[in-house]
């Protein structure tokens, strides 16, 4: 398998040449050599389950709507503000000590 940035790729792919076979992993649905999935900031990225009430994901799902963003963007953009929010609290009474 080679590696093959997204620009050439795109220029194969316009001018019909085949790049399937020759450049995806078909086993892991990654374009060129497998790697561990990471985060944009370089973290590793681990996989949970989460048990959601219906009512609370169908909020998800409406935000994720109105934001043209996946459900799992809006979970992770929602538990992000609220560590932010912990950790500013959290701060600020140490301060106040």
């Amino acid at each position: 398998m080679n590696n093959i940035s997204i620009e050439e790729l795109e220029e194969k792919i316009e001018l019909g040449e085949e790049v399937i076979d020759r450049y995806f992993d078909s086993t892991t649905t990654r374009v060129g050599t497998p790697h561990q999935m990471t985060s944009r900031r370089g973290q590793d990225i681990v996989t949970t389950n989460l048990e959601i009430p219906s009512p609370m994901l169908n909020e998800l799902d409406n935000m994720a709507t109105e934001l043209n963003i996946s459900r799992q963007a809006v979970i992770k953009m929602m538990l992000r503000c609220a560590l932010d929010e912990h950790y500013l609290d959290k701060n600020q009474i140490k301060s106040e000590i």
